[in-house]
């Protein structure tokens, strides 16, 4: 599913080389969860973005889905992005006028040609996250967790192969975080590839991987044997 060979993006700061990745070979086959942790500037969502194809390494490869990254087009890489990778970030995104079933529309929206069954996607996409009774809801009207769930049925409409989630709990309250990660962990059990990143080692103890990045590069990659899943009855 996900392949990377001597990958390497360095920053120009104020004279000074950033090497935010150092040579990273990783491999995640199809329907693993992983967690990728670190400190800030570890690297970690560098190798993301590299992931999702929302920036372009300086050297070596990334092929994600039977994808060479760097190899593809502007729109390429744009059709890319819209079918084969959801992203869920820390911070909603979510359209304030917009209710949740037109927030989670959006992807759809971009496609050409727009699926005709557009709108029946994205009330199933949410009834999936257990919101399926909030779809004329605006983002003011729904708590965090309700809103993060939003932004994770707009990832999943597309029927992406990929689920990429940076910092997904980090507005979120203990209680809404677990049931969250334990959302993540259906999707991975029905066979969903989720990257994970982290700097928080409670929630990377509900993936089945950890790797762990230090100054651009990976300095851990353990199975984890006692993975949380235990799902919220």
């Amino acid at each position: 599913m996900i392949k990377t060979k001597c990958l390497r993006k360095t920053y120009h700061l104020g004279g000074t080389d950033i090497h935010a990745l150092d040579g990273v070979d990783l491999h995640i086959p199809k329907g693993q969860f992983v967690a990728i942790c670190g400190a800030s500037g570890s690297g970690k969502t560098t190798l993301m973005n590299m992931l999702g194809g929302l920036d372009q390494p300086d050297g070596g490869s990334v092929e994600v889905d039977g994808h060479d990254i760097a190899r593809l087009s502007h729109n390429a890489l744009a059709r890319f992005r819209n079918e084969s990778v959801g992203f869920v970030f820390q911070h909603f995104n979510l359209l304030a006028r917009r209710t949740a079933v037109s927030n989670v529309l959006l992807p759809l929206e971009y496609r050409r040609p727009k699926p005709g069954d557009h709108k029946k996607r994205a009330c199933r996409a949410l009834n999936d996250v257990g919101l399926g009774d909030r779809t004329a809801h605006r983002p003011a009207e729904l708590s965090g967790g309700q809103q993060q769930r939003v932004a994770i049925a707009r990832a999943l409409v597309g029927e992406p192969r990929l689920l990429l989630a940076d910092e997904p709990t980090g507005a979120l309250d203990s209680q809404t975080s677990a049931e969250l990660l334990e959302l993540l962990v259906r999707l991975s059990q029905q066979g969903l590839t989720i990257v994970l990143i982290t700097h928080d080692k409670e929630v990377a103890a509900y993936a089945r991987r950890v790797i762990t990045m230090s100054d651009g590069k990976i300095v851990s990659d353990q199975m984890n044997t006692e993975a949380n899943t235990k799902l919220a009855s």
